[in-house]
């Protein structure tokens, strides 16, 4: 410290001493001690530590479950055809709502789980995929094609299990409702302790191939997949503390059966339950009549830590994924 700073550090010392006899017995302390008599020796203390460096838990967390999911996408990729949809699925185009424009004609679905978008890039490099359709034959008029994507990508379970939900105690159970190719199952068994986590899938096929990566690696402690409708699960909804519905109804069924089901959510899900929804419960439930708004089921509950550091750009998954708590 210069002469400049001792000055003002003494003058601060002086200031939060307010009563006048002890500003004076102070003064009168520094000048017998320091200035007529003899200074104390005094005694150098090293240099404080530095704190030690923040240990890398959510970034090491992130790159260790990344990596184990992409190792689960690798195999998957080997078994499902490139557009992952088996020929045992009816996949119905919806007639309303944000996604009543997507046309089979140009309508590509692309498994987010499967493909992230540098494979997505070096597809459309190759000519495996397209980029853009023509809208008059022969002509130079072209419209981007659309991706649709039935599974979370990598980076989004990230978001949802790190992220969006609260911390999960060890004794949650917690649903995927069709859960297809298992990604949000792996995602849970790999970011958190929950002890039971269920996949319910209509498609047997489906279930086949969701064992077969659970048997591959070891999840088939915690982690459980039941074949069927998920109206014929009552008992499970109704234990289930988290349930996941990721684009789950809309390219599956037409609105009727939409609203039977989450009729059914409705009077199954418990009070104080999790609902992770993608897209959001207002965008699912606009344009059905299943006899409810969301607000008068749930209440949307904020992330829990959306600036948590990890080597994702959450900002995107922020505004698709939702989260909502059952009253």
């Amino acid at each position: 410290m210069d002469l400049k700073g001792a000055q003002e550090a003494f003058l601060a010392v002086l200031q939060q001493i307010p009563q006048p006899e002890t500003r004076k017995a102070f003064l009168a302390w520094v000048d017998d001690t320091w200035i007529r008599g003899v200074p104390p020796t005094l005694m150098v203390c090293p240099p404080p530590c530095p704190p030690p460096p923040l240990a890398p838990v959510c970034t090491s967390d992130y790159s260790s479950g990344d990596t184990k999911l992409r190792k689960i996408a690798d195999d998957l990729r080997e078994i499902m055809p490139l557009n992952a949809i088996l020929p045992t699925e009816q996949i119905t185009f919806p007639s309303v709502g944000e996604n009543a424009d997507c046309d089979p004609s140009h309508t590509l679905h692309v498994d987010a789980f499967l493909y992230d978008e540098d494979m997505v890039d070096e597809l459309c490099d190759t000519g495996e995929l397209a980029r853009n359709y023509c809208v008059d034959c022969s002509s130079h008029n072209t419209q981007p094609i659309t991706y649709i994507s039935h599974s979370a990508s990598r980076e989004r379970l990230a978001y949802i299990f790190r992220a969006l939900l609260p911390p999960i105690p060890e004794d949650t159970i917690l649903l995927d409702v069709g859960s297809r190719l298992g990604a949000v199952l792996y995602g849970a068994y790999i970011y958190t302790k929950c002890r039971r986590i269920v996949g319910v899938e209509i498609n047997q096929d489906l279930c086949q191939v969701q064992q077969t990566i659970i048997n591959k690696y070891q999840f088939q402690d915690r982690v459980q997949v039941l074949p069927g409708d998920i109206q014929e699960q009552g008992e499970v909804v109704r234990a289930a503390d988290i349930i996941c519905l990721n684009n789950v109804f809309e390219f599956f069924m037409p609105a009727s059966v939409q609203a039977r089901i989450w009729a059914f959510l409705r009077s199954n899900a418990k009070k104080g339950a999790l609902l992770v929804t993608i897209p959001s419960l207002e965008d699912s439930l606009q344009y059905i009549d299943c006899g409810f708004r969301h607000p008068e089921w749930t209440r949307e509950v904020a992330p829990h830590n959306p600036n948590i550091t990890a080597p994702f750009d959450f900002q995107s998954e922020t505004s698709e994924v939702k989260l909502y708590q059952v009253i």
